[in-house]
């Protein structure tokens, strides 16, 4: 009976110790975490990541490769075949495409701004080459020509040149004589051919009609652009008398990624209207000017133009 009650104890035994080592391996499996292996093959590089992490894999990148049938970015090798278990933890190496090495040049003549053909060319594996404008009657900015061809083939990574528009050319004319004209007139000719009366000096002329015109920088009948800056020089009295100050105009272009646009400021008196500038600037540049203005006075800014503002001149 003892010998009975032996055996049964020792069977008892086993059984515990074999329960305890299969629960055991359970535990040890299932912390562990036993998963299978994706096809990663043809997923974006983000995507892929993603899946790993959801199975509490890692990946490494370990190489970069062309390849001519597997997008930019895309995985075109796993470390690890598709379908096998593996334990969490591990992890995964990759090879990820860099795309074709021969690319198509895109289509850029065209677009509206040289910032928009540059992401085009970032976009397709292409990168902006050297850039040039030139006056044309397309709007500011807009690609006229590149080089190479839209179509042709090149190696991913070359520059792709681009020749943009400045924007139609200023009309040249013939600067007019001045001389004899009371400023009054003067002043408003120059401000209806598009040019800018920079400043105004005065010189005993014995004779002269008072506030006439003696003098201007820019020699009569020569060919001038709109916007070029005109000096005169007059006789003491009539309109030159109103008491005359010096005051400095500021404006900063808009700083939104276009090209150059035109800034044209006009200034208000008790001498008239009159443009004092009118030039092509680029996007947030600070212009200043220094403008001679007599009695109560304002400036209105245009830029391409649209108006842009106005100030009283103290």
């Amino acid at each position: 009976m003892r010998e009975v009650l032996f055996w049964l104890k020792l069977t008892g035994l086993g059984l515990l110790l074999g329960a305890t080592a299969f629960f055991g391996v359970m535990r040890i499996s299932v912390r562990g975490g036993i998963v299978t292996m994706p096809d990663l093959r043809g997923m974006p590089k983000a995507v892929a990541d993603g899946r790993l992490r959801s199975l509490g894999l890692d990946m490494e990148v370990s190489e970069e490769r062309y390849s001519a049938t597997v997008p930019y970015g895309a995985v075109i090798q796993q470390s690890i075949e598709p379908g096998s278990a593996l334990k969490r933890g591990r992890t995964i190496a990759v090879v990820v495409s860099v795309g074709d090495k021969v690319l198509q040049v895109p289509q850029l003549v065209g677009s509206p701004s040289a910032r928009q053909a540059e992401l085009i060319l970032q976009q397709n594996g292409l990168v902006p080459g050297l850039a040039d404008s030139i006056p044309s009657a397309q709007p500011a900015g807009t690609v006229l020509a590149q080089s190479p061809e839209a179509g042709q083939q090149v190696d991913r990574g070359q520059g792709v040149g681009l020749l943009v528009s400045a924007g139609p050319e200023p009309p040249a004319r013939l600067m007019p004589d001045l001389r004899g004209s009371g400023l009054a007139a003067a002043r408003a000719l120059v401000g209806r051919m598009g040019l800018v009366l920079r400043q105004v000096a005065e010189r005993p002329a014995p004779g002269a009609a008072p506030g006439s015109v003696l003098a201007q920088s820019v020699s009569p009948y020569s060919r001038v652009e709109e916007g070029s800056e005109v000096d005169l020089t007059v006789a003491p009295g009539g309109a030159a008398q109103i008491p005359a100050r010096l005051a400095t105009l500021s404006f900063t272009m808009p700083n939104d990624g276009v090209q150059e646009r035109r800034l044209i400021i006009v200034v208000r008196d008790s001498l008239g209207q009159r443009p004092v500038y009118n030039r092509m600037v680029g996007p947030g540049v600070l212009v200043s000017r220094d403008v001679l203005v007599h009695g109560p006075a304002t400036a209105s800014f245009s830029v391409g133009g649209v108006t842009a503002g106005a100030q009283t001149i103290p």
